[in-house]
């Protein structure tokens, strides 16, 4: 039984490399085979070789594979969807690759970009040359099917350009993943669920923020903070709320993010409520939208005052507590009736 196995696994080598041999033992020496046989001996050099020589011929290997892959991929008519030769659009990948991760020395999202433009130029060089690689122009019948290939292929890298832009834009304006495109023509969200689980940025500035705040407020004397809370006084307030802001804004800073600057922070009514103040805090998303009206986010913080023992007696002193931010994709503000305002 083991003596059968072996004996079919030897027969099978053996075809494949008859397989192997034919492939590569071609009738002629001006063939696609030569040039493959070609790349490979000038990568196998490349790795002998010192100082310049060693990039000179690891770029020779690419060319000659390059060459050969479309000379090969051309006389493979089964290589086609219809009429269409998919020939031009493998050598533009290997050309693609060479250009952008070998030169360069990074496979940017751009080579994907770039990738049915320069396919398309190998797809009409035949069309566009004439004996011994004279430029000609184009026969009158072949003029119209240059065209439908040169738009699909600029319609097809807008396309690729048009993803990648989307992307760099959910990286740099995270808040744009938490709106709706509901009437977009161009973007689909796949997960309505993921949808309702982001939130826009501005949230965590106004939350953070109203903690700062907090932690400012807390504790104090009341009648120091009842003062600052009052119409006459309200500068003060702002200054001190905008200083918390920048203080926020440079600790979450980060490069990759450039949505925090179209944040507008201010401060929103002040009102009475029957054992303190009700402070609200706005947040206004200046970034893009897909809506015309603007995006607002609010927080509520009720400032009261309680009374606290003290080693001298008791103190009323504040204390502050700030609601869930409300709004724009987040929760809509339940409507109450409306508190006379300072």
């Amino acid at each position: 039984m083991i003596r059968k196995i072996f004996d079919n696994l030897l027969n099978w080598v053996n075809n494949l490399l008859k397989t192997l041999f034919g492939v590569f033992n071609p009738e002629t020496a001006f063939s696609w085979q030569t040039l493959i046989g070609l790349s490979v001996f000038s990568w196998a050099m490349s790795f002998l070789a010192t100082s310049i020589f060693t990039i000179l011929l690891a770029s020779f290997s690419w060319w000659f594979l390059i060459l050969g892959v479309y000379w090969a991929t051309t006389s493979n008519k089964s290589l086609s969807i219809g009429k269409v030769l998919l020939s031009p659009w493998i050598t533009g990948a290997l050309i693609t690759i060479y250009i952008f991760g070998i030169i360069t020395g990074e496979l940017s999202a751009y080579a994907l970009v770039v990738w049915p433009l320069i396919s398309a130029v190998i797809a009409a060089l035949p069309t566009c040359l004439g004996e011994n690689f004279q430029p000609k122009i184009p026969d009158r019948d072949k003029r119209q099917p240059l065209v439908w290939l040169f738009t699909t292929q600029l319609i097809l890298s807008s396309w690729f350009q048009f993803y990648f832009l989307l992307q760099n834009w959910l990286v740099q304006y995270p808040t744009i993943a938490a709106d709706t495109f509901e009437k977009s023509a161009f973007v689909v969200r796949l997960s309505t669920e993921e949808s309702r689980q982001r939130l826009p940025r501005g949230t965590t500035i106004l939350d953070l923020i109203a903690s700062r705040l907090e932690e400012q407020l807390n504790n104090q004397d009341w009648s120091d903070v009842e003062q600052i809370l009052l119409l006459r006084e309200r500068e003060q307030l702002i200054e001190q709320i905008e200083q918390i802001d920048t203080q926020v804004r440079q600790e979450i800073d980060s490069p990759d993010i450039k949505e925090d600057n179209l944040w507008q922070v201010s401060l929103g009514e002040i009102s009475l409520r029957e054992s303190g103040y009700n402070l609200e805090l706005k947040a206004l998303w200046e970034g893009p939208r897909s809506q015309t009206q603007a995006n607002l986010l609010t927080k509520s913080c009720q400032i009261i005052s309680i009374n606290r023992q003290t080693d001298i007696g008791i103190r009323l002193v504040s204390q502050v507590e700030c609601d869930p931010v409300e709004g724009w994709r987040v929760a809509e503000p339940i409507v109450t009736s409306q508190s006379p305002t300072l």
